[in-house]
């Protein structure tokens, strides 16, 4: 960080849906048009990953989109790469996400038991045959092998072994470590963790954390651009940028801006709070372009891979403690607000 701004990361899974079976109620699988494009026969735009791509070349940014491999089998190759192909032409960071389940999307259907979605819960020679054939995958789909570095875990369900497994599949940077998720799938432990980027105990494997703060109730809360206000992301860079930590990274999913009223008859609408949010955060980064830089994943990863292999070593890690900044209690009471303003807006909307 030579110019002494601190780097935000704004990262975006892409993904398409397995079916899901909640009590009675199934969901059915869906594929790249609704779940990553928003493709829907009442709109004239697309709402999915076309939308965010747009809304982030506004202002001349780039995201990383960590886009899930493994559901091609299921949904089609040639989807994936649609995909991947339109979002590296226009710039775009592209690295690796894998959710093993989408392998057979239809499991339910199929009469099949469905599979742990976890990375973590795989072995680790397993867990490196899953990172090298979705990397594999999207080296199919166009993106050039030597620009995938980086791995998020579906879920962030990854574990320490996933760190070996990056190393033995070729990987740098993984972007897996969340404490908003200790107590559901992440099961990543490491005394030596940091609020930002930080070296794993798997030499040449760094870990650039998802960026958390802790709320009015004491709990860990995610930086989900769709699920924190925008003045929760404002004070929480402005807070990290303080404690002198060098990247803040911002997650998302390539369906969280719009609503889905029908998968069977193809009908979504936008959600315009979360489009407001994104669009919010892009313009506060480039207007405080003095303090902070959009970069991207790869292009970290690819810093931190030429520094390992020069006589100059990796001079990028800082230690900065883990005292989480915590959340402004108005901005809490904001966002309960606005939660509840979207579920009513969603209602109305589908009448």
């Amino acid at each position: 960080m030579a110019d002494g701004r601190t780097r935000v990361y704004i990262t975006v899974d892409v993904e398409c849906a397995e079916e899901r079976i909640l009590g009675d109620t199934k969901s059915p699988a869906m594929g790249y048009d609704l779940r990553i494009w928003g493709r829907f026969v009442n709109q004239r735009d697309p709402l999915g990953i076309e939308l965010i791509m747009r809304e982030l070349e506004a202002y001349g940014q780039r995201g990383t989109f960590f886009v899930e491999a493994i559901g091609s089998y299921s949904f089609g190759m040639d989807g994936l790469t649609s995909v991947c192909q339109a979002l590296h032409s226009r710039g775009h960071d592209v690295q690796l996400h894998v959710h093993p389940v989408q392998r057979r999307a239809d499991w339910h259907t199929r009469g099949e038991p469905r599979v742990s979605d976890d990375i973590a819960d795989y072995p680790v020679e397993e867990q490196t045959r899953l990172l090298l054939e979705g990397r594999d995958l999207l080296v199919r789909a166009g993106v050039p092998a030597s620009e995938l570095l980086g791995y998020r875990a579906g879920n962030f369900g990854a574990n320490n072994d996933t760190w070996q497994a990056m190393k033995r599949a070729g990987l740098v940077l993984s972007s897996n470590y969340n404490p908003c998720y200790f107590s559901k799938n992440c099961k990543m432990q490491y005394p030596g963790a940091r609020l930002g980027l930080f070296e794993t105990p798997e030499p040449g494997v760094y870990e650039l954390p998802v960026t958390n703060f802790i709320e009015p109730t004491k709990r860990f809360r995610h930086l989900q651009i769709t699920a924190v206000t925008l003045d929760e992301i404002k004070h929480c860079l402005l807070r990290y940028r303080a404690l002198g930590v060098k990247e803040v990274t911002l997650v998302t999913h390539s369906f969280e801006f719009y609503f889905l009223d029908s998968a069977e008859a193809r009908r979504g609408f936008p959600n315009r709070l979360n489009v407001e949010r994104l669009r919010g955060l892009c313009r506060f980064l480039d207007e405080n372009s003095k303090d902070f830089e959009v970069d991207t994943v790869g292009a970290l990863a690819r810093r931190l891979s030429d520094a390992a292999s020069s006589t100059h070593g990796v001079d990028e890690v800082a230690p900065p403690s883990l005292q989480f900044p915590h959340s402004n209690p108005i901005h809490h009471a904001r966002r309960v607000v606005e939660q509840a303003y979207k579920r009513v807006a969603q209602r109305f909307t589908f009448g």
